[in-house]
């Protein structure tokens, strides 16, 4: 009995290390996620700041052709105004003229103002660019370095699995089964009973079972937790 009990103990060993590697190999996963996400973030915020930018530069061009076309507009009603044949026809070109200024009074403080914006994107999209490829060279570099730290991972994971088959051959059916059961229910399918109290859930054994677990004779279950319960090593030399 003392072998299966040691053999049971080896087998949470195992299943303890199954259980780290499988954490690592998450927390590679998490961190290359998080970092594809930061990169994601700032390509997306470029690609918006480079919108924004074609749309200002667009509608800029737009106010300067407008700007254009209302001096175009300001020469002729000058010229019209030069040679109006009386007050009327003066007065109509006056009030257009000062129409067509106060248009591009408009057009020239909105043209202003795109200009100070496109200024401030391109500003805001050369220190995103640099943040983006800093980043985008941090990713390469993790990415590197977590292949390889994965690669190593499964390796030991692998060796470990055969290590597992060789012990869980060494337990008998019946208790592997109970173990199989406690371990997928809470974690871990053995608890060490000391002074009486299961490790497991800290629960305290009633005397008579504490003692026949001393004895070493057969393996118990706690009968709170279910776990399979070792016997102290000292109770074992």
């Amino acid at each position: 009995m003392r072998e299966q009990l040691e053999a049971l103990e080896e087998l949470s060993r195992t299943d303890m290390a199954f259980r780290q590697i499988d954490v690592e190999l998450g927390d590679v996963d998490s961190q290359l996620a998080e970092l594809r996400a930061n990169v994601d973030k700032i390509r997306e915020l470029l690609n918006r700041e480079r919108q924004q930018l074609a749309d200002a530069e667009k509608l800029r061009l737009s106010h300067l052709a407008e700007l254009a076309a209302i001096d175009e507009k300001s020469v002729r009603s000058k010229k019209r105004q030069e040679v109006a044949r009386n007050a009327r026809e003066s007065e109509a070109t006056a009030r257009e003229l000062e129409v067509l200024k106060r248009e591009k009074d408009e057009r020239t403080a909105e043209s202003e103002r795109l200009a100070q914006v496109i200024v401030e994107v391109q500003g805001n999209i050369a220190r995103h660019e640099v943040d983006f490829a800093e980043l985008a060279r941090h990713l390469a570099d993790e990415e590197a370095a977590s292949a390889a730290r994965t690669a190593d991972l499964r390796a030991r994971r692998h060796t470990m699995e055969e290590a597992r088959k060789s012990v869980t051959s060494r337990v008998r059916a019946d208790l592997l089964r109970i173990y199989s059961m406690a371990l997928q229910r809470r974690g871990s399918g053995v608890a060490e009973c000391t002074q009486g109290v299961c490790r497991g859930c800290n629960v305290t054994l009633p005397p008579q079972l504490y003692n026949q677990i001393l004895n070493a004779d057969r393996v118990y279950q706690c009968p709170n937790c279910n776990r399979l319960l070792l016997v102290p090593r000292a109770a074992l030399r």
